[in-house]
């Protein structure tokens, strides 16, 4: 079994961990995060306010290195730097940097000099990646030989990327717009306040409406979604258009997308394609046709739902929405994504 380190135990990090805990494809061998309270580690991975508890609870060993779960010991630090975790002590294959920060992806280069036989980033740098890699969208672009830094994309990637290319291999997209709804992260403020977060220093932005309270209200702002796409389906991002939304919820994100199409469609040939989708991914993609609320996909493994609900084709252009968890979806593709390196 495959021997995986994490570096940043926040949001994606735990749910990653809960997930290969409940089906264990690797083992999780060593955790590092910029936090030292090893103790509220435990805690946050035991108790989720959004997915709940679990039944084997994490512990702490006596000097307070160790986190310990049925059995198994894993080594806790809590160093600011990627490469000066001591990973190879723990004879780790892979490292999931889950921490968020750019300085981490540049010094993952080290860890290959190390011995670390490949590192995944669990967000869509400008640079400094061999690789960005979204499963049922380009993964047949992989190399093993040659890519060694793989960025696993955004969790809206995930979910657009692999409808929008069977989209355009079938019926060839012309221009789009995209408005996803994502709900609030952690580095926003609770109350009205400065554009410079509290909550995480060092992240700020320049539009004055980002420093409003996160509960009261649909907040406005870009997207790097675009520019994540441009890594994957490069061939039909030039005429993308994409906005966001913060909303006031704590999980489950939406995508609204408006194409433009060259050739002719029905309804009909769209649910089909769609249903060919789902049986030749049937871990990415989801076909939705009751009359849920965004809720009733927390927890759901796949990258996407497609609500066949509100698709809808005028003339030459189709109207999806879809469904995603922003955090366990994504979280099952890195797992999905260490099962094919293993697999390579």
């Amino acid at each position: 079994m495959l021997k995986v380190g994490i570096n940043g135990f926040g949001r994606i990090g735990r749910a990653i961990f809960r997930i290969n805990e409940s089906n264990p494809t690797f083992l999780i061998t060593a955790i590092n995060d910029m936090d030292p309270l090893i103790k509220n580690h435990a805690y946050l991975v035991n108790y989720d306010s959004v997915y709940g508890s679990i039944e084997k609870k994490l512990s702490v060993s006596k000097d307070n290195k160790f986190l310990r779960i049925d059995g198994q010991k894993i080594a806790f630090y809590s160093k600011e730097k990627i490469d000066d975790v001591p990973w190879k002590d723990h004879d780790i294959d892979i490292v999931i940097d889950s921490s968020g920060i750019y300085e981490n992806v540049i010094k993952s280069y080290n860890l290959l000099k190390q011995g670390i036989h490949k590192v995944i980033i669990t967000h869509s740098p400008n640079d400094s990646v061999d690789h960005t890699l979204v499963i049922g969208a380009n993964e047949n672009s992989f190399d093993i030989s040659k890519h060694h830094i793989i960025s696993s994309s955004i969790c809206d990637a995930n979910a657009c990327a692999p409808i929008l290319k069977i989209i355009n291999e079938e019926l060839s997209i012309v221009d789009g717009f995209i408005t996803t709804l994502h709900p609030w992260l952690g580095y926003q403020n609770l109350l009205d306040g400065s554009l410079r977060s509290v909550s995480s220093p060092g992240h700020y932005w320049s539009d004055f409406a980002l420093g409003r309270s996160s509960i009261e209200s649909l907040i406005p702002k870009p997207t790097t979604l675009v520019s994540a796409l441009q890594k994957v389906l490069p061939e039909i991002t030039s005429n993308i258009y994409a906005m966001s939304f913060r909303v006031p919820t704590s999980i489950v994100s939406a995508s609204d997308m408006v194409l433009s199409l060259k050739k002719h469609t029905t309804v009909q040939f769209i649910k089909e394609l769609f249903i060919e989708l789902e049986k030749l991914y049937p871990d990415v993609v989801r076909i939705n046709n009751e009359s849920l609320v965004s809720i009733d996909f927390k927890g759901i493994r796949q990258s996407c739902v497609i609500d066949m609900r509100w698709l809808k084709v005028f003339q030459n252009k189709v109207k999806l929405v879809l469904w995603y968890d922003n955090e366990w979806g994504y979280s099952n593709r890195i797992i999905d994504l260490i099962k094919l390196l293993n697999k390579e």
